[in-house]
């Protein structure tokens, strides 16, 4: 009576093993074929309006003058889903323009540029301007250098008038990844300008400047020549990444604000940190800061877009005579494996 019972006890396992070989064959195709199409969002042109060429600031220049107006800031953006959420609450709101302080991506490569191109192209996605300054972990001399990121989104270094008011953009960056002299020869530039015809000055980079002890900053040699300059020049606000969280302190006439919240994972100390965005609304008797807060997400598909771009696809296409041989060579043992369970099949009957 058992013997039988056996029989088609192992007659089920083999049609398992039979189906969970087949089946994990037919995904590695699935994936390296999803891989391409993921590769191909890659390459793709960015979008109109995203990055720092002159194109995009033109854009600013042609509308014409209004009451009030908005602008977005984000900071440290890197995420598999928080910033995609964040951009679906932007796009529900009139802004003019956005800024994103830099450490977009988790480390500087070119195939991790590449994944952030694709998620504009398809998630990130703004209907206004979109100006991107340079982090820390946008950057590295040997993968991805200074003069690629220029290349690929625009100068590093620039400033646009929209409104009546001054916007500059800053390379502030720890020793490891340059010189800040480049920036701080810019704000010097400044000096022979009549300033006074603005409403407003802001400025934005990544790195902020250590300026209190509730201020969260790992600091730099020339913070203090920047934060003079910044006195100097009438600045009225000054927006930084790379601390992943918020921290607002007002020194003399200048409000610096950390907005490091757009999707990396959160600072433990001090404790209360939010994922978030600044929405600015600028009329010409004040400055309105609201915090756009999502929640965090850590979606499977955006971590699986990630590896494919990132990890996968790199490995395909340096080996692609290896990966057609493989797929061969797993293709082969299926068949052998079929054959040799369906025998077994037979011989349990």
């Amino acid at each position: 009576m058992s013997q039988p019972i056996f029989r088609i006890q192992n007659r089920s396992l083999i049609r398992f093993f039979q189906a969970v070989a087949v089946a994990a064959f037919l995904l590695t195709l699935a994936f390296q074929g999803y891989t391409f199409v993921m590769k191909e969002h890659a390459e793709r042109p960015l979008p109109p309006l995203f990055g720092n060429f002159n194109d995009n600031q033109d854009i600013l220049e042609r509308i014409p003058p209004k009451e009030e107006f908005s602008f977005a800031v984000a900071g440290d953006t890197r995420s598999f889903g928080t910033f995609e959420r964040i951009c679906e609450e932007l796009r529900k709101t009139d802004i003019d323009f956005a800024v994103l302080l830099g450490d977009c991506t988790y480390t500087g490569t070119e195939e991790q540029h590449q994944y952030l191109r694709a998620e504009w192209v398809r998630e990130y996605a703004l209907p206004c301007p979109v100006f991107y300054l340079v982090g820390n972990h946008d950057i590295n001399p040997k993968t991805f250098p200074l003069n690629r990121f220029e290349e690929v989104y625009g100068p590093s270094i620039f400033s646009f008038e929209y409104q009546g008011s001054l916007f500059i953009m800053l390379r502030i960056l720890h020793e490891k990844r340059g010189s800040n002299e480049e920036s701080l020869a810019f704000l010097r530039s400044f000096r022979n300008k009549p300033l006074d015809q603005y409403k407003y000055i802001f400025a934005f980079m990544h790195m902020p400047p250590h300026i209190s002890p509730f201020f969260h900053s790992k600091g730099y040699p020339d913070e203090k020549e920047l934060v003079s300059l910044f006195e100097e020049l009438g600045v009225d606000y000054v927006f930084s990444g790379d601390f992943h969280g918020y921290a607002r302190v007002k020194l003399r006439e200048t409000t610096f604000i950390i907005s490091g919240g757009g999707g990396g994972h959160l600072e433990k100390q001090p404790s209360g940190q939010f994922t978030h965005a600044l929405m600015m609304r600028v009329t010409p008797d004040s400055v309105e800061e609201r915090i756009v807060h999502v929640p965090e997400s850590k979606g499977f598909v955006d971590r699986m877009e990630r590896f494919a771009i990132v990890r996968f696809w790199p490995k395909m296409s340096r080996y692609p005579s290896v990966t057609v041989t493989l797929n061969l060579a797993v293709l082969l043992a299926l068949i052998l494996f079929l054959r040799f369970t369906s025998k077994c099949l037979k011989a349990a009957a």
